[in-house]
């Protein structure tokens, strides 16, 4: 059995890596308020390719922030005039709701392009989105230069990177498994072990004839003259003693990374185990893309949700420029979605969340992962908030949105008993 690691962007945060979108927004005021604030005396106004503003203030109150910004260009009674209309309602949003998702703002205003046709039109908003995503890569390019050459530094950083490198290569719990996962696995080691013990039984050899490990003996033991054998290895196999008996590791380890950013470098040597001839096999899909690939693995930003009930009439529309941005036609720029496929279709497999959010913007995808017949499991790991609470019951609902079979989904998701705070 494979382990999937899906890594989304509390991943990154995680790990101190200001990554967010609203991160993104925040650096970028900053920046261009410095540049504001350094103009000249004689120059009384200043322009880029998303706004201007004229006159500008000659003295400042407050931060270097959007909303420090606005206060200063009402005391000297002038705005910002937005050039880049979709990043001003980013930035309206984010004032309202102190949170931004642009991949979904995007998707937001791509339906209005049709539904309330006016003079922002889908090519000025596929025009706009492009210019955001040419800032954003930028900025994701300057914040992955220092986290690599500053992680881990800190004796907390070191701790914190062992405890996520822990889980990622634990041992299978049998208890995170479906009930179909369950039986089959219990299938296969009672079909392992049933022909000796009943050699055993009918006195043909004796354990001294078989060359067995600790494990091997306690669970030949325990199965000796018992009638129903397999139903004894599936209690076994959930039960809280079920490493006394079992010992079930990944063979291969896949991470799908969602971010553009290659924080999954820190995990993907394997550790090496004496019990095994062998270490677990790691690879890496960056599936939305790497920074400042121009050719083989370009970023992928946009919205993925073919789920979606409107998504069928932008498909009829006729239109291309609708599906510019759709992130399931960029998968096929690469080969990543296709490794991807392969992967799940060769084994059965376990999905590990860690800091994605399994929001509608990558339905299309996490549905794909999910719902397959060979995903065993899906097993999310929480972020532990400071004032005691978990987001563990909001990601629940996020995963319950990328089904269409909920009776697969309260069978596969793992119950917040069995799974743990990996961040805060």
């Amino acid at each position: 059995m494979n382990r999937i690691i899906l890594i989304g962007n509390g991943f990154d945060l995680a790990h101190g890596m200001k990554t967010s979108y609203g991160n993104f927004i925040d650096d970028y005021w900053q920046t261009a308020i410095e540049k504001i604030r350094r103009k000249p005396y004689w120059e009384d106004g200043f322009e880029n390719n998303e706004f201007y503003v004229q006159p500008i203030p000659r003295s400042w109150e407050g931060d270097n922030n959007y909303l420090a910004l606005i206060d200063n260009l009402n005391y000297i009674h002038t705005n910002i005039n937005f050039k880049n209309e979709f990043f001003e309602i980013l930035n309206r949003n984010k004032s309202s709701q102190n949170w931004v998702d642009i991949e979904n703002d995007y998707y937001f205003l791509l339906k209005n392009c049709y539904k309330k046709p006016s003079r922002y039109t889908i090519t000025k908003l596929n025009e706009e989105f492009a210019n955001i995503e040419l800032l954003l890569e930028e900025y994701l390019t300057k914040v992955q230069k220092e986290f690599s050459t500053s992680f881990p530094s800190t004796a907390e950083e070191m701790s914190f990177k062992r405890s996520v490198y822990n889980v990622i290569y634990s041992d299978f719990n049998f208890k995170d498994f479906s009930e179909s996962s369950i039986n089959q696995l219990a299938e296969i080691e009672f079909q392992r072990v049933i022909n000796y013990i009943r050699d055993i039984e009918d006195d043909k050899i004796s354990f001294s004839d078989l060359e067995l490990s600790e494990r091997e003996t306690r669970l030949y033991k325990a199965l000796i003259n018992i009638k129903d054998k397999r139903q004894k290895i599936k209690k076994l196999l959930i039960s809280d003693a079920a490493p006394n008996y079992f010992r079930h590791r990944p063979d291969e380890i896949l991470f799908v990374n969602f971010n553009y950013t290659p924080t999954e470098i820190h995990y993907d040597d394997s550790p090496t185990d004496n019990e095994f001839d062998k270490k677990i096999s790691t690879d890496v899909i960056h599936i939305h893309g790497v920074l400042n690939n121009k050719t083989d693995n370009k970023v992928i930003f946009g919205f993925g949700d073919e789920i979606d009930k409107d998504y069928l009439e932008i498909e009829n529309l006729n239109n291309n420029e609708y599906l510019q941005n759709i992130k399931s036609m960029k998968y096929l720029e690469s080969d990543s979605y296709k490794r991807l496929l392969e992967f799940i279709n060769s084994n059965n497999y376990q999905v590990f969340i860690v800091g994605h959010s399994c929001g509608i913007s990558d339905r299309t995808l996490l549905n794909t992962l999910f719902e397959h017949k060979n995903c065993s499991s899906i097993k999310p790991y929480y972020r532990k908030k400071d004032d005691g609470t978990d987001n563990y019951s909001e990601m629940i609902r996020n995963i319950s949105r990328n089904f269409t079979d909920k009776a697969s989904m309260r069978d596969k998701v793992v119950n917040k008993k069995y799974t743990e705070a990996l961040f805060r």
